[in-house]
């Protein structure tokens, strides 16, 4: 199950002949296997720097501009450790 707590409209997009609303998204899901398409929303093309957060395991995915979820490590290190 997924939630989108929140969408930004940014534009229009034709994809494959048809006018989508591009958004930007916050999603909540129960798994990664959850997350949408970009095209899977109705009227809707997710756009680069859509987030999604995978409640079972706390990872967090960012889309790309290929339309791909990435998945974050956060791995990065503060100066001086």
């Amino acid at each position: 199950m997924r939630r989108i707590r929140s969408e930004k409209f940014i534009g229009e997009k034709i994809v494959n002949g048809e006018r989508l609303s591009e958004v930007i998204v916050e999603i909540d899901c129960d798994t990664s296997s959850d997350l949408p398409t970009a095209t899977e929303l109705p009227g809707r093309v997710l756009g680069q720097g859509s987030v999604a957060w995978d409640i079972s395991t706390g990872d967090f995915y960012g889309m790309d501009s290929s339309g791909a979820w990435i998945k974050q490590t956060g791995t990065e290190e503060s100066a001086g450790e």
